[in-house]
């Protein structure tokens, strides 16, 4: 349906542009005249004008916006522990995802060679990872409190970019150095009554079944910004999650690119590297994991979408009241026209040419308008409560610049509108009769 209205305000937009190009090339004089006549009535004009712009610019505004938290959404989403992409041993999805431990991936050192030393893949990478899942009970005796966690093994330094938007409240995050520092979500820290340099008791299953235990230190606490990951999340350093778990394997391997745009790419890469090397492996981008973030982009196009239809019926009725107007005002210089020897059709065409000209002028000025109105914005920035689920604010922007879609259908809008808006006066003008209309008082 959006592809066939895409395909559809193209072709008016063409229309209208092939329209004036050949009226200026055969009937200058139409030109001049249907001109001239949007400033004969300024006030209505105006008016209509203002109309267009305050419609156009709001979308735009909006437009970028919407956009902006796309971006920021989605890079957040990469960022918080899912990477651009991720691999699994055969048959773990399938699985439904329920037992990590049982499919965990061996030769983690090998394969993360293999894929850093690729000479496609290689300058792709910003980092490589391997991480293991695990959940189980964490206790603090001090406060006599247990929780249930949802412990995942990293590895120190590549917790500097993968889960950077994490935002360490109290103490460092993970060391390479202190083996059994834990961080730990701000949910379980207020769960356990537990802060800095406090000691938990560890109590998890490991892949064969059995129950391990192990007391960490508590080096930091994380908050996220999501509620339910910061009230369940605990990370230890890899090799110390291993010890725990009495395993040499790794749940998933987690790569992060140094662009999203080359996530494609990279994923062709990847597949062909396992077929190659006959890894008993699958790999998957993060638009196949990220639900939540395809949720909120759903429910945005949806509002999006519904603005956009009242804007472009308010403004089709604004031009189409002012087009009709003239019709009425302007009987007897139609009148005129026909007797001087205007065809039916060259009457319709000035009045489509005057709705085709304040649409361009509305498109204009709607850009300009929009374009000015962002930039103000984005100079603090507008201060925005707390997305379902998370816990902390954020400073909206206009994301303008780099959204073509933008810009087109900001246009779009003003012209398509503006054609639709003149066929309805354009045949009424047409079909007047000469007698008639010189009588018309």
């Amino acid at each position: 349906m959006s592809e066939l209205l895409y395909y559809l305000a193209n072709a008016i937009i063409a229309y209208a542009l092939l329209l004036v190009l050949w009226t200026a090339l055969k009937r200058p004089t139409s030109i001049r005249y249907a001109f001239a006549n949007l400033f004969r009535q300024r006030r209505r004009s105006g008016i209509t004008l203002l109309a267009i712009i305050m419609g156009g610019g709001a979308v735009f505004i909006f437009g970028g916006f919407v956009q902006h938290s796309f971006s920021s959404l989605r890079e957040q989403t990469i960022r918080t522990n899912l990477g651009h992409l991720q691999l699994y041993r055969e048959g773990y999805l399938a699985s439904g995802a329920t037992n990590p431990l049982r499919y965990g991936i061996p030769g983690y050192e090998q394969i993360k060679r293999v894929l850093a030393e690729d000479a496609e893949l290689g300058p792709m990478l910003k980092t490589v990872t391997g991480q293991i899942e695990f959940s189980g009970i964490a206790s603090h005796y001090e406060s006599e409190t247990s929780t249930f966690i949802s412990g995942v093994g990293i590895e120190p330094a590549s917790s500097l970019t993968l889960g950077a938007l994490d935002r360490i409240v109290l103490g460092s995050d993970l060391s390479r150095i202190d083996g059994l520092g834990a961080t730990i979500g701000t949910g379980v820290a207020k769960g356990l009554s537990a802060g800095y340099d406090a000691d938990l008791d560890l109590l998890v299953v490991n892949p064969t079944g059995g129950q391990n235990a192990m007391s960490v230190t508590v080096r930091g606490v994380m908050q996220s910004g999501i509620k339910e990951y910061d009230d369940r999340a605990l990370k230890l350093p890899l090799k110390t999650a291993q010890d725990l778990l009495e395993t040499d394997e790794v749940s998933r391997i987690i790569i992060l690119l140094n662009d999203t745009e080359q996530t494609d790419v990279a994923l062709q890469r990847v597949q062909t590297l396992i077929k190659e090397r006959g890894l008993k492996l699958e790999v998957r981008p993060w638009s196949e994991l990220a639900v939540y973030y395809h949720q909120v982009v759903s429910l945005f196009d949806g509002i999006f979408f519904f603005i956009k239809s009242i804007v472009s019926v308010i403004v089709v009725f604004m031009i189409g009241n002012t087009l009709m107007m003239n019709v009425v005002e302007r009987t007897r210089e139609i009148a005129t026209l026909r007797a001087l020897g205007l065809t039916q059709r060259e009457v319709g065409r000035l009045f489509i040419l005057e709705g085709i000209f304040i649409g361009l002028l509305g498109a204009a000025l709607s850009v300009a308008v929009g374009i000015g109105l962002a930039e103000l914005i984005n100079i603090n920035g507008l201060p925005m409560p707390p997305s379902p689920g998370y816990t902390k604010g954020y400073l909206a922007f206009i994301l303008w610049d780099e959204n073509f879609n933008l810009f087109w259908f900001t246009c779009a809008l003003a012209i398509v509108t503006a054609v639709l808006a003149s066929i309805i006066p354009a045949k009424r003008a047409s079909k007047l009769l000469i007698a008639e209309a010189f009588r018309f008082t």
